[in-house]
């Protein structure tokens, strides 16, 4: 069965590759999602103010990854050595999120650095992940390897969560702090167990190219300076990387105000609250498998757009949502798309980007959704904080899904 999504001599690379799906998913859901930012609004800043102030350290370190980015995947192109660069950024993530277990009241500033820290160095290995998808199987099956991977995800998400639950369930009131904050550390435990596979048996071709940092950094500016006043010779991908900024905006925001929405809206409380967070993950993993499938048949373009339709049919429910159930259906529904967006935009990218700029145009990928990112959970945020009603930083997604919908409908699919 392997044999059939990764191709028969791939097996073993491509099933490392995905894996480093299924082991930072720990991060994204309970760090990024749900166990962290709850403990970080309530407990670290307070609610007046959490939502502004949870909006403005993500943007930030989000911010930071995104200058990083493209110099960072120019110079993993100008030496050959990716590997070692990405090996890098996971292990500090790792750190910095077993470092999360000393925040708490009282300690904000503190709290805050090791968080951005963290999810800098998260974004920066994300960029350099997604770039080794070219170098692991042939072109016909990147769509539903990509879609695998990102299914893997998803089931890693439940696994973690399931795992890590009798530490958060019961919240983090008097006595249950420390325990709730042990959720940190064993986070990054998960994290650094699942991706060993990639550590040890993703290769990349060897590099007999030697050069100091200092000549790396110069080499990866010149690069991207080159690139940008060239892009008129990479009209598709410029235009893609637009329409990337929008859906991620939109995407990142929704991701980290989507548990906060329901818990201070709708009042559901948080054990109801972490069922639905795994009944999501559940259905994303089937979901984006066959997306990914179905997107090397009819290709990548018509199952990004289906599922940015999607996105706004989900986040119009979410607006209006009166009741919890309301919320249920779109959160559930919302587990179809997920997955299989990310997926099919990750297989799209690869086949438009030439194989010797990869690492830099997934750098610039990861500027377009890292700048993108900078500005969604803040305008949440800032929105929900000075008008006192969260509905209204959903409503402000909306345009962000139709704006991309309308440029990627435009770009070629090859």
């Amino acid at each position: 069965m392997l044999s059939r999504i990764f191709g028969q001599n791939n097996v073993k690379q491509g099933l490392s590759w995905s894996l480093y799906d299924f082991a930072n998913s720990s991060y994204a859901v309970l760090i990024m999602s749900f166990v962290f930012p709850i403990f970080y609004r309530e407990l670290v800043v307070g609610k007046e103010r959490g939502d502004f102030y949870w909006g403005l350290i993500t943007s930030f370190s989000i911010l930071l990854g995104a200058l990083a980015a493209p110099i960072i995947g120019a110079m993993a192109d100008e030496d050959g050595r990716k590997k070692r660069k990405f090996v890098f950024a996971v292990l500090v993530a790792i750190l910095a999120t077993a470092l999360l277990y000393f925040s708490g009241p009282g300690r904000l500033l503190m709290t805050s650095l090791i968080f951005i820290a963290a999810n800098l160095c998260f974004e920066i290995a994300q960029t350099l992940y997604d770039s080794f998808l070219g170098h692991i199987a042939p072109k016909n099956l990147w769509g539903r390897i990509s879609g695998f991977a990102w299914g893997l995800g998803y089931i890693g998400g439940v696994a973690s969560m399931l795992l890590l639950m009798p530490f958060f369930s019961k919240g983090f009131e008097g006595e249950l702090i420390n325990k709730y904050r042990l959720t940190f550390p064993l986070t990054a435990l998960f994290f650094l167990v699942f991706s060993l596979p990639i550590f040890f048996w993703v290769k990349e071709p060897p590099s007999n190219i030697a050069k100091s940092i200092k000549q790396l950094m110069a080499s990866g500016f010149g690069r991207v300076i080159h690139t940008v006043k060239n892009i008129r010779n990479y009209k598709d991908i410029a235009w893609f990387l637009l329409a990337f900024y929008f859906m991620n905006d939109a995407m990142v925001t929704m991701f980290s105000f989507m548990p906060i929405f329901a818990r201070t809206t709708l009042g559901i409380p948080f054990k109801e609250l972490t069922l639905l967070l795994l009944g999501v993950q559940i259905i994303a993993f089937p979901a984006a498998w066959f997306s990914g499938w179905l997107s090397d048949k009819i290709g990548q373009k018509p199952i990004l757009l289906t599922t940015l339709a999607g996105w706004f049919a989900l986040t119009t429910v979410i607006f209006f949502s009166q009741a919890p159930w309301h919320f249920y259906i779109a959160a559930l529904f919302g587990g179809l798309v997920i997955g299989s967006s990310q997926g099919a935009a990750r297989a799209w990218m690869t086949k438009l980007v030439p194989e010797e700029k990869r690492s830099e145009f997934f750098g610039f990928n990861g500027f377009a959704s890292k700048i993108s990112a900078t500005t969604g959970p803040v305008i949440f945020g800032a929105l929900a904080s000075f008008t006192g009603n969260q509905r209204w930083g959903v409503l402000a997604m909306l345009p962000f899904f139709v704006v991309s919908f309308v440029i990627f409908s435009k770009i070629k699919e090859t």
